[in-house]
């Protein structure tokens, strides 16, 4: 049996459909993509509208991203600039705030040292320090509500807008800050005129001191020269001592030359007074006992025993038995027993030339050697030794010469 193959029929050539055309030369020409899937075709068309949309969108893109990249950079730039000026701020925030309290510290120091609480100016002082501490208090609540910017925050933003944002909040921040910065400045411009009053006051009030010390110094001069005598408070000058309270050289905010050379006349007053008070601490001056009267003075007199003309050293003061008797300056003990004629007597030291003696006592509080203070109790009023009666012998010498104490005692 013959077999019979067919003849395969010859394939049809591929046709190629893409054919060029006049518009295939140009840039943006409508191409043609072709898909060929189990023996099928498919064809795809994209104008040349679409490939320019897509390449106009690229080169946006292209050139949003440069933009960006650009303004990132710069952005970075200006928030440092901006952190910067804000730490300024801040710093002169502080800094206003701390010459503030060195000023009120300083001068709520002075009023406190100056010890006469009896005046009526202190509690003219003691006012003005009331209405300071009222704006102190208001300072102190602008800075506990104070938000400062986290710069960490700024510096882990990536993102464009983020730091923009961040940028845009800390320029904000900065002038808000500098806002309550000039509310502030305008509070201590305020506060100054308060200050100067105060320190007027103090300088007033140290001064005031000052001339009564003075006073007292003058009256006990009188006595003291017609003896020969001059008693110098400043004999040991403080020329070449120096110390005090630091006081900075910025202290006149916004160059306010009135209210520092307040404080150079205040502190230098005070310092006097300082001094001054320090000073006559060994000057006996004031009554030994509370409660007297003279019932013999200094200088010559009759006896109370024989009636004759005798020199009193001292003066008479008498006083019911067992009254205390007190040391009108710091001192030390250099006698304190029993004499002939003072019966029990104290005697005391006071240094700058000064020595007192008390004498007739019932009783004798300290012993030699002893340290006294100003006001101190050291004995009580008797009538022992040469007596006619309870009462105190009172003696002031002065380099060793007697004085006459009325003019100490009245002089306080």
């Amino acid at each position: 049996m013959i077999k019979r193959y067919k003849k395969r029929p010859k394939r049809r050539p591929i046709t190629n459909y893409y054919q060029p055309t006049e518009s295939s030369n140009k840039l943006f020409s409508e191409k043609e993509f072709i898909i060929r899937s189990n023996g099928r075709m498919k064809v795809f068309k994209i104008s040349s509208k679409i490939q320019w949309l897509v390449f106009i969108g690229m080169v946006i893109a292209g050139l949003w991203s440069a933009y960006s990249y650009q303004m990132y950079s710069v952005s970075g730039k200006i928030i440092s600039y901006q952190e910067k000026k804000l730490d300024e701020t801040r710093d002169a925030y502080v800094d206003l705030m701390s010459d503030f309290v060195t000023v009120h510290n300083n001068i709520s120091g002075l009023v406190e040292n100056m010890g006469n609480k009896e005046d009526k100016t202190s509690s003219n002082i003691e006012e003005y320090l009331k209405k300071a501490q009222i704006i102190e208090e208001k300072i102190k609540k602008i800075s506990a509500q104070e938000e400062w910017i986290d710069e960490q925050e700024v510096g882990h933003k990536s993102a464009l807008r983020d730091a923009l944002l961040h940028r845009d909040v800390a320029i904000e921040e900065k002038k808000l800050l500098e806002e309550k910065v000039k509310y502030l400045e305008d509070v201590i411009v305020s506060l100054q005129a308060f200050e100067l009053d105060i320190l007027k006051k103090v300088e007033e009030l140290s001064g005031k001191e000052i001339d009564k010390i003075k006073t007292s110094i003058t009256s006990v001069n009188k006595e003291l020269k017609k003896r020969g005598k001059y008693f110098n408070p400043l004999a040991n000058s403080k020329k070449d001592n120096k110390g005090g309270v630091y006081i900075p050289d910025s202290l006149a905010i916004n160059n306010n030359q009135l209210l520092s050379n307040q404080v150079s006349k205040t502190f230098e007053s005070v310092d006097n007074n300082v001094y001054y008070n320090e000073a006559m601490k060994k000057v006996p001056l004031g009554k030994p006992v509370w409660s007297y009267w003279l019932s013999s003075p200094f200088g010559k007199r009759k006896d109370p025993f024989n009636s004759k003309s005798a020199r009193h050293k001292g003066v008479d003061l008498a006083s019911n038995k067992g009254n205390k008797v007190k040391t009108m300056a710091d001192g030390v003990v250099t006698k304190s027993g029993w004499a002939t004629g003072y019966g029990k007597v104290i005697e005391i030291d006071h240094g700058n030339g000064f020595k007192t003696k008390y004498a007739h006592l019932n009783a004798n509080y300290v012993k030699k050697g002893d340290n006294v203070s100003q006001g101190q109790a050291i004995g009580e009023v008797g009538s022992t030794g040469r007596s006619t009666g309870p009462h105190l012998h009172y003696e002031i010498l002065y380099e060793g010469v007697p004085m006459d104490p009325m003019v100490f005692i009245k002089a306080k």
